[in-house]
């Protein structure tokens, strides 16, 4: 028999659902109707709420006027820590109904109306819902996708013939301005790999015509470089990946690029009188840099003949009180061989645009990785959307932001985010033992909150970057402490991202360290054959790619949280001390895989171990 909170009720009124009055002490309860992580469209008339309180309460529901009537329909509730999170699915939805909370602690009523807390819920205390209101439109291929990033000069040479002049040979300790001959052609001879470990998306750093081995500072947006093996090896790798059912990810910078990019090339010809001077903020003419030898590092004074040789802009050496290096035109962060171009000068903006719908029309790629989006004039992330649904309806749009991103994620922007705030939960509980059991569901339960489900799933996972170090270094070079933060990762909601060489352990610290050559003639890995196996059971089980995400029990060194679909519940487990661990967990389940057991609701883990069930 449900109990009386588990049963949706019908009301005669709504002024005192739970009796009068309310209490009205300042509890913290959060609702945000304009907030798709509090109320999220699913696109056939329902909606998923999620209400945030502080714990101690014991019941919720969402208190419902349409004009069928009143219901008062129960949340479930989630709690990790210092909040809770109820939630629920209601609808579909007809016309507009409206909403308020009833809540219990302690046996004493709460009201949540738009105001606040309230005594009670009167004429105007009820918020207002759009049956119109649009879903979350991420792919849905991308949510639950298993993305592998490819760094191209480090991953495999596979036509020597296009090495750039001067490169090393393949392993060499990494270095900022060495090229290694990795390729396009390489990634094709390797696809036979990550199709055995599950990838379903390959996210290749840019690889456009370039200087650098990174290629963030770009020259040429509509040609891939030739030491890549030009636009014909791009082309053959799509084909090659479609037909693998696997998806190709580009990234670009379209914040900024290198001096030899054409319009800023013009402007250093031109000057005032190019076409092309507003596509960039200068506010000093002629665009030059600034040194200031006798403040500078030894890397500057080594950088500065080569600036002018292939940048082609001229160098001032300056005296006096001022940055060791200073352009005079924007650019990111400082960096002289990196100008900004000006997004918000329509030509600059319709010419990026056109980059973006280029490849995805002529080459059939499946999305875009965009770099340091936060510090792009935030109205081009909507222009940009629109130009690449036009061409693909599930282009997948990933942006690059560190912390909260969720401005960016509101349904006319991106579709996710590489997810800094998971490498930075795993890296804190497993490599550096920051983080206890229960900080880690803590704070992973406030990440799950952040963002609407739909985002949550396509949201990119990672660990690991060429942006920072390797994480087994991090953890001290103990790959078991690897090992169990990518278990975490890939039984997580969300995309998990894999950094080509973590499934080979391959260590380093940061860039250039994080950039090493593939270790192919190295041996195999345990943590190669987990992610194949986990990768295949999250194709074959549906709740481990879509389902949600509930905590279960935390521990000094163990957590368990459980991923729901329907009546589907699967349960893990993670244990990172050396001896065996348990939590009490109600119920029993069955090993899927992994070392452990649940019976009579006693959850045990084996030491630096992990265990899936289900329940």
């Amino acid at each position: 028999m449900p109990s009386r909170a588990s049963r949706v009720r019908r009301y005669a009124d709504d002024l005192g659902i739970l009796g009068l009055p309310g209490d009205v002490s300042a509890w913290d309860l959060r609702f945000d109707i304009d907030d798709p992580s509090h109320l999220e469209p699913l696109g056939d008339g329902r909606f998923r709420l999620r209400l945030q309180t502080e714990p101690g309460f014991t019941e919720a529901r969402a208190v419902l006027r349409t004009s069928d009537g009143i219901t008062g329909v129960p949340l479930e509730p989630a709690a990790a820590g210092r909040f809770v999170y109820w939630t629920a699915v209601v609808g579909p939805f007809d016309e507009s109904a409206e909403l308020s909370f009833a809540l219990l602690i302690d046996d004493r009523p709460v009201y949540l109306v738009p105001a606040g807390v309230s005594a009670s819920v009167e004429r105007l205390d009820r918020w207002t819902i759009d049956p119109l209101h649009e879903p979350i439109d991420t792919p849905a291929w991308a949510q639950g996708a298993v993305i592998y990033q490819i760094f191209p000069d480090r991953f495999a040479n596979g036509d020597p013939e296009t090495n750039p002049p001067g490169t090393v040979p393949w392993g060499t300790p990494p270095a900022s301005r060495h090229f290694q001959g990795g390729d396009l052609v390489g990634v094709l001879q390797r696809l036979d790999h990550l199709e055995r470990i599950g990838v379903d998306a390959i996210y290749l750093n840019p690889i456009f015509i370039s200087p650098s081995n990174h290629k963030y500072d770009t020259v040429d947006y509509m040609q891939v470089d030739p030491a890549f093996g030009g636009d014909e090896a791009l082309r053959r790798l799509v084909v090659a990946t479609h037909e693998r059912r696997m998806r190709i990810i580009l990234d670009a910078s379209f914040n900024h690029a290198h001096p030899r990019f054409f319009a800023f090339a013009d402007v250093l010809r031109r000057q005032k009188r190019s076409e092309y001077r507003d596509w960039f903020v200068i506010s000093d003419w002629p665009p030059r840099i600034r040194v200031r030898p006798r403040r500078a590092p030894q890397w500057v004074r080594d950088w500065m003949p080569v600036w002018e040789d292939q940048t082609g802009v001229s160098v001032e050496v300056v005296q006096g009180d001022g940055p060791p290096v200073e352009p005079t035109y924007d650019t990111w962060a400082g960096v002289p061989t990196m100008p900004r171009i000006n997004l918000a000068n329509p030509e600059a903006r319709e010419f990026m645009l056109g980059v973006a719908r280029y490849w995805l029309e002529s080459f059939d790629i499946d999305g875009w990785r965009m770099d340091v989006a936060r510090y792009v004039d935030p109205d081009f992330w909507p222009d940009l959307r629109a130009t690449c649904r036009a061409v693909k309806a599930d282009a997948y749009l990933l942006a690059e932001i560190m912390g909260d991103v969720s401005p960016w994620l509101k349904g006319d922007g991106f579709d996710a985010t590489m997810n800094y705030t998971f490498r930075s939960l795993a890296v804190r509980f497993f490599a550096t033992g920051e983080l206890d059991g229960h900080g880690l569901l803590d704070h992973s339960a406030r990440l799950y909150a952040r963002h609407p489900l739909a985002t949550t799933l396509a949201n990119h996972n990672l660990i690991g970057s060429h942006d920072t170090p390797r994480f087994r270094t991090v953890a001290g070079g103990e790959l078991w402490r690897l090992e169990l933060a990518t278990v975490f990762q890939l039984l997580f909601p969300g995309a998990p991202g894999i950094y080509y060489g973590d499934e080979f352990g391959l260590e380093g610290e940061n860039d250039p360290g994080c950039r090493a050559a593939m270790p192919w003639s190295k041996d195999r890995t345990v943590l190669e054959g987990i992610i194949a196996e986990l990768t295949a059971l999250r194709r074959r089980i549906p709740a481990l790619r879509s389902g949600s995400w509930v905590p279960l029990a935390a521990e000094l060194d163990l957590f368990a949280f459980e991923r729901r679909l329907g009546r589907s519940r699967y349960r893990v487990a993670i244990n990172r001390s050396d001896r065996p661990g348990q939590a009490d967990v109600p119920g029993n389940g069955t090993v899927v895989w992994g070392r452990g057991s649940h019976e009579d609701g006693r959850l045990r883990v084996d030491g630096r171990s992990a265990v899936l069930l289900r329940a």
